[in-house]
């Protein structure tokens, strides 16, 4: 490296690789595939490499037949591989930065309305109570991406369906019947309960992970069409096709912060059909009540939109959600 520019000296990294390369040639009896009849021993070497990002994250680029190269190459080879998985890597870690004031916006919406429905009871104001609660529940929908998958117990005190003993649903009954003196308590527990949801949410150390927030919009999709779309969840609220509209609105949100640009970067076709489908739903929940909903269509288009979600997995380099369990 002495005669060398700093752009074109040879890291310390390359000469592992090369090293470790030459190691499983020459004893090939530990380089090779475990396959179902057993170990099939491989004349190729590639070499995987775990790399941690700045960031956040991890990525793992794998060269492959790496023995025969000269350090030269390999340097160039490697950098590559490992700058453009580094840089995928990267963009969605800062989509995922990216996401969360809009995540903050909503939760602190949903805290907001129960603050207010509590007082709204406390001031014996049945009207003033329902529009609360209904205000709050359209900030809790729209960030639904987020909420089971990275606060899961919060999630079940404060949206637990249809068994619902606590949080918005064990509210609602009373309180679209008119009975405030029967929610008192599970008002002040919600409030409660929001506040500590903001408060974990908006905690400087606090990170969206990539593959969660994927995991969660796509969870999100397939509930609409496999469940949300028969209606239903907030039946004494009337509210079953805001909820669903607000939900939409959450995985646009995910989806364009976070993967839409690093997606069309790799596969164009895909993200634009994921694009086209979130507008599907959108325009079947833009209906002027639920009776006027075509289930049949939304319950395709959102299961639709959780597979073209599973499908993008791979093209980011993360793993495919899984949906209904």
């Amino acid at each position: 490296n002495a005669s060398r520019s700093i752009t074109d000296r040879v890291l310390p990294a390359v000469l592992q690789l090369k090293a470790v390369a030459l190691a499983a040639q020459r004893f090939g009896e530990l380089n090779g595939f475990w396959r179902d009849t057993g170990f099939e021993q491989s004349s190729a070497v590639h070499v995987g490499v775990a790399i941690s990002l700045r960031g956040g994250g991890l990525v793992a680029p794998a060269i492959h037949a790496l023995a025969p190269m000269t350090l030269a190459t390999l340097f160039v080879v490697g950098f590559i591989a490992v700058a453009g998985r580094a840089q995928a890597a990267d963009a969605l870690v800062k989509g995922a930065a990216d996401y969360k004031p809009f995540a903050v916006e909503r939760i602190g919406m949903a805290l907001a309305g129960a603050k207010e429905l509590q007082a709204a009871v406390k001031a014996d104001d049945v009207k003033a109570a329902q529009a609360a609660w209904i205000k709050s529940r359209k900030g809790w929908e729209a960030a639904e991406p987020i909420t089971g998958e990275f606060f899961a117990k919060l999630d079940e005190a404060i949206d637990a369906w249809p068994d619902a003993k606590q949080g918005y649903h064990a509210i609602e009954a009373a309180l679209f019947s008119g009975k405030l003196a029967e929610i008192k308590e599970p008002t002040d527990k919600l409030v409660a309960d929001l506040a500590e949801f903001d408060k974990q949410l908006k905690a400087p150390g606090f990170k969206f992970a990539p593959q969660g927030l994927l995991n969660g919009a796509t969870k999100l999709a397939y509930e609409i069409g496999e469940n949300k779309s028969k209606g239903g969840e907030s039946p004494y609220a009337g509210t079953s096709l805001s909820d669903m509209f607000e939900n939409n609105e959450g995985i646009e949100a995910v989806y364009k912060l976070v993967f839409h640009e690093p997606l069309k970067v790799r596969d164009a076709k895909l993200a634009a059909r994921i694009i086209d489908k979130i507008e599907d739903v959108e325009k079947l929940v833009q209906v002027k009540d639920l009776k006027s909903v075509d289930q049949p269509a939304l319950k395709k288009a959102g299961e639709e939109l959780a597979v073209l979600l599973q499908m993008s997995a791979a093209k980011l380099k993360l793993k495919k959600p899984a949906v209904g369990e």
